[in-house]
């Protein structure tokens, strides 16, 4: 996906995320995305906080819908990553 689709699709959408490996959390409504290799990295607004890198293989799901999860494995624990999209404003 290009930077520009990418924009098209989630700017000024709301996210959430969550991480079950280390329980942090975010949301917010998303205002500046940045695209890095094979993730696009997006923040309430340029210049404010860590954001939510999102992989760019989720973003077709996650639009369509609503959610994507991933589950994985450190050093033997699992864990579960979820994204959430919500689409009407």
């Amino acid at each position: 996906m290009l930077v520009k689709e990418i924009r098209q699709t989630l700017m000024g959408k709301t996210i959430s995320h969550f991480n079950g490996w280390n329980g942090s959390s975010d949301y917010f409504r998303i205002g500046h995305i940045v695209k890095d290799r094979t993730s696009a990295r997006v923040f309430p607004e340029k210049g404010k906080g860590f954001g939510i890198f999102i992989p760019i293989k989720a973003i077709p799901t996650l639009t369509e819908q609503g959610e994507y999860r991933t589950k994985n494995e450190f050093e033997g624990c699992p864990f579960e990553e979820v994204w959430k999209l919500q689409t009407k404003q």
